[in-house]
Formats: C-alpha cells, sequence, structure tokens
C-alpha cells in the first residue's frame, strides 16, 4: 500500500480528544525502526509497532508522513483512505492491540520533527529529533499526547561512522545499526534522537555516564568548554539529590549541542538537546557561562519535572516551565561558580513583564488551553519568567522546608505518571501547608501585574499596591523595602508582607529614595512617588547594590512602554549612571535595551543623535573597563552595533585600534562585519569575511548583514526569503527577519511595512508551528511606530490569520502602540 499525504495541514489535538483517547487507551510499548541510511535523501523510512489495550472501539493514532506504506491493525490490513490530515483512524478495536504504521517521513530543515543539518564548514550531515510539542508524528506513528506515556524501542540503520544517540543507551547492534531502549516510559514529545559524525567528550559523574556532543567542526571548541560543562553538570547533579531525595532515573545523561535549533534547549530524559551557539566559537563572558549554566540546570531540573512526573495537559505547562526556571537559578546560585539571580531579575523578569502586561497575558497556571497549538503560544515570558518569580514568593509564603517537602512527595506519589496542579497542591498540604489554594487563586490564576509605588506620610512613607485594573490586589507580596542614601548606600528598612492596601514604614534621615521591593523579590512593577525620578537621577549614578540596579532599570523600562516616563529623561538616566556599573550581565542587558529609545521610542529625526549617545555611552563602558575585561568586551560590542563611523569599523574589522586587550576571534569580527555591511551594502568584505570563515555560524552571519544592506535590491531579496519558501535553514531565515527593519532605513524599507501585514499569514502555507510564529515576530515593524503602522495591524487582525501570526501581531501592536503613545506624550 503506497498513498501520498492527503494534505499538508493537520489539526491539532484538542484538549477534549486527548481526554477521550486517554480514557480508551493505555500503551504498554512502542518499537520505532528508522532507516537514515540516505542522509541526502528527502525523506526516510519509519516503521512503527504500537502495542495497546483499549476500553472503546475506535480511536486514531497520529502520522504526518509523506507516504503510507503499511498500516495493519492485529494483522488486518487498514485501509488507506483512513488517513487523512495527519491521523490514521482505527476502529474494531480488541481489548490488546497491535498496530503497524510505515511510511517515508519527510526530513525537516525547521528544528521539528528530525531535522537535517548539512555543516558547510565540511559537508557532514546531522540529525536531531525535536518532538514538541506535536512535532513527534513527523518522524514516527505515535499516540501524541502527555498523558499516553510507554516504553519505547529504537532500531536504527545509518551510516556505520555515525553516532547515534536517544533517550537510553545506544548499543550497536551490527555495522551501521544501533539499539535504544530508554529504562523508563516516555511521553511523545520528549523522545528523541541524535545521529551523524558528531564529536565527542566523555565523562563520569555519582554513577551517571554523561556525554557532550557536537558537530565534529566545532571539536575543539567543544573540547575547550567541557571543564566548565562537566563541572555544571556534575554539581547540578549532587544539588538536586541533595534537594529532592530523589535520584536521577533515567540513565546516562547525555548533553547534545545541535545546529539549527529553535528554543534554548529541550528536557528529552537521558538526551538533552541544546542550541550549539552555546559551545563558543568566540570569546565568552563569565556572564554568558552563567547563562549556559542556568539553561543546564534549567534542563536537568525537567528531568524531575516533567519528565519523572509530566503534565496530564499542556494546560499545566507551568509545573514543567516555572518549576524549571526557578530551579535551574536556585541550583546555580547555590551549587556553581555562577550566581545568576541577577540575570533573572534583569533579563528573564523583564521578558516575563513584558508578556504579562500584553493583551495575550493568561495565568501561570490553567492557561485554558483547549488544544495543543494554543498552548505552544503560552509558552512565553509568563510561563517561565513570571511562573519563577511566584516560585519565590511561594517559598517565602510556605518557608522552603515545607515548600521542598511537598515536592518530594510529589515525586514519588507520580513517579513515571502524570499530574496536575491539584494533585501539587494536595502534596504541599500534606507537608503542612495552609490556606494554599487562596494564596495559589491569587497568584496563579490571574493574570497581569501590581504596582508598588511609594508616597510620602508623616511617618515616613506609605508603600502601596495596586492590582492591574488599578484597584486593591488580592496577591500577598512578601518583600523587603529599602533606602538609598545620596551617597547610593542601601538599607534595608522593613520586611513586609503587603496584602492588597498600603503599609507605612518609616523611613532614616538622609534617604533620598525609597525602593519597594528592595531585594528584587516579587512580581510587580515598581515606581518611586511622584518626584521619583527626580530622587533616582540623584542616587542612581553611585548605587553598588545589584538588587537595586535591577529593580530600578527594570522600572525604567518599564515607565517608557507605559508612557509615563519621557524616553530622552531614561536616555539621560542610564548615560549619567551606566559607566560606573560593573556587573558585566547588567551593562549589557540595559545597554542593548537602551537601544530601544533610539529606535521606536524615537522620532525618527532624534535616532541619529540618540544612536550617537548610546554609542558614547559603549565607549565609556570600554574606557572605563579593566582591559581583556568581561565588561570591556560587552561594551564593544555595543559600541560596534552602534557606531556610525565607517571608517573606524574598516580598522576595526582589519584588527586595527582596538582597545587595549580585545583581540578579534570569529564572532567579533562577524559583528563588526555586520553592521559596516549594514552602513555601506559592501559585498566585498561580506564575501571576504565568508571566505575566511564557511561555518553555519557565519551563514546565519551574512544571511542578517545581506538583510541589513541599504539597498532596494538587498531588500526585495531578503524579502523574498521571508515570504516565500526556500531551502534556506531556518536560522537564516531568523536571522533575514533581524536584519530587515534597521534603523537609518525608514524610508528604504517603508514600502515593506504595509506588505508585512498583507502577506505574513500566507507563510503559513509553507511554515507550521515554531518557526511560522518566530519570523513572524522577528520581523514585525517596531520601528515604524505611528498610527499608520497601529491601523495596517489592526486591520490584518481583523482578518483571518494563522494562530502562531495572530499571537505575534496581537504583541507586536501592543508594543507598536505603547511606542506612539510614548511620542504623542512626549514628541509631539
Amino acid at each position: 500500500m503506497t498513498t501520498p499525504s492527503p494534505t499538508r495541514r493537520y489539526p491539532s489535538l484538542r484538549r477534549t480528544e486527548a481526554e477521550t483517547r486517554a480514557a480508551a487507551l493505555t500503551v504498554d510499548a512502542v518499537e520505532v525502526e528508522l532507516d537514515l541510511t540516505a542522509p541526502d535523501a528527502a525523506t526516510f523510512g519509519s516503521r512503527t509497532t504500537l502495542r495497546f489495550s483499549s476500553r472503546a472501539p475506535e480511536t486514531f493514532v497520529d502520522f504526518r508522513g509523506e507516504e503510507l506504506t503499511e498500516a495493519t491493525l492485529n494483522g488486518r490490513p487498514v485501509p488507506p483512505e483512513r488517513w487523512q490530515a495527519g491521523r490514521l483512524a482505527l476502529d474494531g478495536l480488541a481489548a490488546e492491540n497491535t498496530l503497524v504504521v510505515a511510511g517515508r517521513m519527510a526530513y525537516s530543515s525547521d528544528g521539528e520533527g528530525l531535522h537535517r543539518h548539512v555543516d558547510p564548514a565540511d559537508g557532514a550531515t546531522y540529525l536531531y529529533a525535536m518532538s514538541f510539542l506535536d512535532a513527534a508524528p513527523r518522524w514516527f506513528a505515535c499516540f501524541d499526547q502527555p498523558d499516553l506515556k510507554a516504553r519505547y524501542r529504537f532500531a536504527v540503520t545509518a551510516p556505520p561512522e555515525w553516532t547515534v544517540l536517544g533517550n537510553g543507551p545506544s548499543e550497536p547492534a551490527g555495522p551501521g545499526r544501533w539499539t535504544l531502549v530508554p529504562p523508563e516510559p516516555l511521553s511523545t514529545y520528549f523522545v528523541t534522537l541524535v545521529a551523524g559524525p558528531y564529536a565527542s567528550v566523555t565523562a563520569e559523574h555519582d554513577g551517571i555516564e554523561l556525554g557532550f556532543h557536537v558537530r565534529a567542526s566545532l571539536r575543539r571548541e567543544l573540547e575547550a568548554e567541557a571543564p566548565d560543562l562537566v563541572e555544571v553538570t556534575a554539581r547540578s547533579f549532587d544539588f538536586y539529590h541533595r534537594l529532592f531525595g530523589v535520584r536521577y532515573p533515567f540513565g546516562e545523561y547525555h548533553q547534545a549541542f545541535v545546529p539549527d535549533f529553535n528554543a534554548g534547549a529541550m528536557e528529552n530524559p537521558g538526551c538533552v538537546t541544546f542550541r550549539d551557539s552555546f559551545v563558543y566559537r568566540g570569546r565568552a563572558t563569565d556572564a554568558e557561562r552563567a547563562g549556559r549554566a542556568s539553561v543546564i540546570a534549567h534542563e536537568m531540573a525537567h528531568q524531575w519535572f516533567g519528565d519523572l512526573v509530566t503534565m496530564r495537559w499542556w494546560d499545566d505547562l507551568w509545573l514543567n516551565e516555572s518549576f524549571a526556571e526557578y530551579m535551574g537559578h536556585r541550583c546555580c546560585t547555590d551549587a556553581t561558580r555562577y550566581p545568576v539571580w541577577t540575570e533573572f531579575g534583569i533579563r528573564r523578569k523583564n521578558w516575563g513583564a513584558v508578556a504579562d502586561q500584553a493583551p495575550s497575558t493568561h495565568p501561570v497556571a490553567g492557561t485554558g488551553a483547549v488544544d495543543a497549538a494554543a498552548a505552544l503560544q503560552d509558552f512565553d515570558g509568563i510561563s517561565y519568567a513570571k511562573g519563577a518569580a511566584v516560585l519565590r514568593q511561594l517559598v517565602a509564603y510556605l518557608g522552603d522546608d515545607v515548600f521542598v517537602a511537598g515536592l518530594r512527595t510529589y515525586f514519588t506519589r507520580h513517579a513515571f505518571g502524570n499530574a496536575e496542579f491539584a494533585e501539587l497542591i494536595a502534596c504541599w498540604t500534606d507537608a503542612g501547608a495552609v490556606d494554599l489554594e487562596a494564596w495559589a487563586a491569587a497568584w496563579l490564576r490571574t493574570a497581569g501585574m501590581d504596582t508598588l509605588d511609594v508616597a510620602p506620610a508623616a511617618t515616613g512613607a506609605v508603600v502601596t499596591v495596586t492590582g492591574p485594573d488599578g484597584g486593591p490586589s488580592p496577591r500577598p507580596h512578601a518583600l523587603t523595602v529599602a533606602g538609598v542614601d545620596a551617597a547610593g548606600a542601601v538599607t534595608p528598612l522593613v520586611d513586609l508582607v503587603l496584602r492588597g492596601d498600603a503599609a507605612p514604614i518609616a523611613v532614616p534621615d538622609g534617604t533620598v529614595l525609597v525602593v519597594p521591593d528592595g531585594t528584587d523579590a516579587t512580581w510587580a512593577r515598581v515606581r518611586f512617588g511622584a518626584d521619583g525620578w527626580s530622587d533616582v537621577a540623584a542616587v542612581l549614578p553611585t548605587v553598588e547594590d545589584e538588587a537595586v540596579l535591577v529593580v530600578v532599570h527594570n522600572a525604567v523600562r518599564d515607565a517608557v512602554r507605559d508612557a509615563t516616563l519621557d524616553p530622552a529623561v531614561a536616555l539621560d538616566l542610564v548615560t549619567a549612571s551606566l559607566a560606573g556599573v560593573q556587573p558585566e550581565v547588567l551593562v549589557t542587558v540595559v545597554l542593548g535595551a537602551t537601544s530601544a529609545l533610539a529606535g521606536p521610542y524615537s522620532p525618527v529625526a532624534e535616532r541619529p543623535e540618540r544612536l550617537a549617545r548610546l554609542h558614547a555611552l559603549a565607549l565609556a563602558v570600554v574606557d572605563s573597563s579593566p582591559a581583556g575585561s568581561d565588561r570591556q568586551l560587552a561594551g564593544f560590542r555595543q559600541a560596534v552595533a552602534s557606531s556610525a563611523d565607517v571608517d573606524r569599523l574598516r580598522a576595526w574589522a582589519a584588527g586595527h585600534d582596538l582597545p587595549p586587550g580585545l583581540a578579534l576571534d570569529s564572532e567579533l569580527t562577524w559583528t563588526v562585519v555586520e553592521r559596516l555591511v549594514e552602513l555601506t551594502g559592501d559585498d566585498a568584505v561580506l564575501d571576504r569575511t565568508l571566505a575566511q570563515d564557511s561555518s553555519s555560524s557565519a551563514a546565519v552571519h551574512a544571511a542578517r548583514a545581506r538583510a541589513a544592506r541599504p539597498t532596494a535590491a538587498a531588500k526585495e531579496e531578503a524579502w523574498r526569503l521571508l515570504t516565500q519558501p526556500s531551502e534556506v535553514s531556518a536560522y537564516e531565515v531568523y536571522a533575514t527577519a533581524e536584519g530587515f527593519f534597521r534603523a537609518g532605513q525608514e524610508e528604504l524599507t517603508a514600502p515593506y511595512v504595509e506588505r508585512y501585514f498583507a502577506e505574513i499569514g500566507a507563510t503559513a502555507e509553507f511554515r507550521r508551528g515554531w518557526a511560522l510564529g518566530r519570523v513572524a515576530g522577528l520581523a514585525f515593524p517596531h520601528l515604524a511606530a505611528d498610527a499608520r503602522t497601529v491601523a495596517l495591524a489592526e486591520r490584518a487582525l481583523a482578518g483571518d490569520l494563522p494562530d502562531p501570526v495572530r499571537r505575534e501581531v496581537v504583541d507586536g501592536l501592543d508594543l507598536l502602540r505603547r511606542a506612539v503613545a510614548s511620542l504623542e506624550r512626549f514628541a509631539g
């Protein structure tokens, strides 16, 4: 039997369908046979045998192949016409069933299903499987939902010189043949395979075999990074074993750094996949390594949160992501040499704050995802950063002993199964939590951000809290109020739990600024009273306390977005203070965020002058940093990105006139070349750099640079890549979207603003999943901040847009409206 797939448009699994199928089926075993012996072909062979029991006469199995070549149920052929829209309908089910489904599956280039990457450095082919969220049926037949776990067995045939990895130990079964048997049941969404001529470093810790894998062209870089990777991995295992009281249950632990990966990483049990940019080709700062460490610890936390105990439906995805986010930062800070709560505050919390104030905001828990596609839209800053911040509040509310005891009960009670939010609450209640339902209702089942503010009072000051709608808030905020004096010294004033109204506090003489959340402990917008910004300006240049710096700079960004702080004043605040800030992560994030003040929050005519101020600030950071320091490198990167001096950029690109202690490596070279090409359109320098660096990373840099060239022909070429099908890798398409709309090119790109809203929805004809939404988000014309663009976005939303594109346009429009409101108020 051979029949082509009747359609490429697949329905998303609805929650009601998943509940019906879960009530009817128990999946005992899944055996997958893969033929990867022709990795340069368009398709590969996949044959799946599913053994399951049924309590209903009919169901369906998910299969999104190119061809269906075999389908038998209990030895009887399944009519091929029952394969429609990625589902194979089954009837006549017995109590015990054996289903065989075989076909030809397409290799992907979008980072989902079985992704294929040909490394331009050496022409070698690399594969990895990404089964999240509903991509598993793109490489094997399955009952694709999180609560139908099964035991798996893989038989893989591939070129004999390859490495083959998966969720269980890889055992040779003859030349070019491997068998993999994961030790415990798995949900479909974290089943994986990694195959190709990968380079590897192995180690062992506490009886656990560790493996680190990367493309052969990055072997040297992996070997250089391996000591840090091993140390972070080992210390994280020790931390989680101590804290949870449950040992890692999935056998070996491989970490594969793979090309074109959409997310930061994926928590596949026993074989975590990461984007390979974490294996640094150039110099990396301690803050960047800290960020990598937090991702490693985050994915390891998932081995318990998500893999050992899995959410029953995507509605409870916070049981995965919020906990992994919180635990990853806690683990890094407590167990490794990388304290990362400052990074969490300045980078991750701001990401979550933007999401929580957007029209698409949603509760942390119980997101109401009616289908898997809707759930994908909620993998955002709320599920990660807000959820983690709320968990910090929960620890303060419960006490750490009760918090951890409840988690230990949860892991043992629901091991290798599925659970819901109510079952976790029950475990905490058994551990001694009181009135947790009320706390959860206030924090986890509501959306939006409260606002903390201060006002003068006879006793000194009053700290107030209001809800997202401006009324009383039901959320209890456990926080520390701090005072800052004229010399920048920070003094804790009082620890309190603010419950919905206001709290008077005593303020010592000499206090200039009262910070309502002085340790960055809660989840709320922060303001500083009627004269707050002048008070901030008076003390910010001398403040060294990292938590206060995080709170203040987040408040500045939020107030600019809220059109309550003039972007010009915000630029003055940052310019007057940042050159004295020492932590590199703060310098990097604040400098990067300041670029918006020279972009969408600036009148077009004023953008060059503001960019020049940003450039001068970046150079001041370079000049005030020790030679060779991470801080110097952070300042230099931003100095390059904001430079308008072509001659200086050409000198830097040639390695001349660099600040003392800095040397060009491949990545820093591309940073300079990208900006130079953006200003000049110089294809010659682009071609020379590509001739010296043939890596896939170079191809991505080159794609971004080509899209940024200031010519009509370059923009049209880039636009075709964004809006028409091609064989270009997803990363190169993303880079093209990033490079398209650039400050200083507003007149050149003006025709494409209307074209974006007219054409971006049609990209769903050839893109899907993550890539569909990501390209739409990256290409959104934020720089065209005016009423016309708002009207175009509103008109597009009134029409028919695919859900991933609609979400990006909704969120993009929200930010656009904020920029327009700011311009109307402060530049009108």
